[in-house]
């Protein structure tokens, strides 16, 4: 470094040295704090269980999905799964007559109109409920 800089340096550090520290006014605390609103409080309240069944809704039909592909198909390397000949020779049949009993159902024109107004009115509930929620957003 110069002489001259040193000497520059010097008178800056005792200029800064003299100037006094500045401090806030006495009542800036309570003006910053009657600017700022104070926000509402988030209720948490109960959580319903239709939304947290309908985010695990696609997730559980799509690994239903690929059980019953990997337990149906005639791929070599499943063959090792253990017990898949109990599942395609004692429950596979099983659902079959399960479903048979259900067709058998639907040949009564009462069932079928029972079940025809009952999905109009749970259709119509939803739609409700869909729209309504809609509105209040």
């Amino acid at each position: 470094m110069e002489k001259e800089e040193v000497k520059n340096d010097d008178y800056l550090s005792r200029l800064i040295r003299q100037i006094p520290l500045e401090s806030p006014s006495d009542d800036f605390v309570n003006n910053v704090m009657a600017v700022i609103q104070s926000e509402s409080v988030v209720v948490t309240g109960k959580k319903s269980f239709f939304p947290s069944f309908n985010s695990a809704l696609p997730y559980v039909a799509v690994i239903l999905f690929c059980i019953v592909i990997f337990a149906t198909s005639d791929l070599p390397f499943l063959n090792r799964i253990p017990a898949k000949g109990y599942f395609l020779n004692d429950i596979l049949p099983y659902f079959g007559a399960l479903v048979a009993g259900i067709k058998a159902a639907f040949t009564s024109k009462y069932v079928t109109w029972g079940l025809l107004v009952g999905l109009a009115g749970g259709l119509l509930f939803f739609v409700d409920r869909f729209l309504s929620r809609r509105s209040a957003i």
